[in-house]
């Protein structure tokens, strides 16, 4: 099968009228799920009770790796910085600036408590990790 020509939609033979059924009936199924679930709210908001929380230091983590390969004067230098991430610090920098402008996902938020999350060099270094060694993500914590 030749995939740079497949088209997804091609692949059901569904004409207008059925089509128009499907998503009537999916809007219909949103909207009355949505109306029924309007002004209730649940003592913990959807939390999983008796949940322990476990302080990962995430803020410790980041001022780690971060004194550790990008201050002024770092840890380790830059040939132990290229041996590392197998690039250039500031071709590692202009790639997690580029998914950070690019990518919601990669910007440092806060969660529902008012935690911040991981930072950006943080989920660049941990997905550079899995990507480039094919380790798996509970292996990359190191600085998380």
């Amino acid at each position: 099968m030749n995939h740079s020509n497949f088209n997804f939609y091609d692949a059901f033979d569904f004409d207008d009228d059925t089509l128009m059924f499907a998503f009537q009936i999916a809007t219909a199924v949103v909207t009355e799920e949505e109306s029924n679930n309007q002004g209730q709210t649940t003592e913990y908001r959807d939390s999983i009770l008796d949940h322990n929380i476990v302080n990962r230091n995430r803020t410790e983590g980041e001022l780690r790796l971060y004194n550790d390969y990008f201050a002024e004067n770092p840890k380790f230098i830059e040939s132990q910085f290229r041996r590392r991430f197998r690039m250039n610090r500031r071709l590692f920098l202009r790639i997690a600036n580029a998914f950070e402008t690019h990518n919601p996902y990669f910007k440092q938020r806060t969660d529902a408590l008012g935690v911040l999350g991981l930072s950006c060099l943080q989920k660049v270094t941990t997905t550079h990790k899995i990507l480039i060694y094919g380790i798996p993500a509970d292996l990359t914590d190191e600085y998380l």
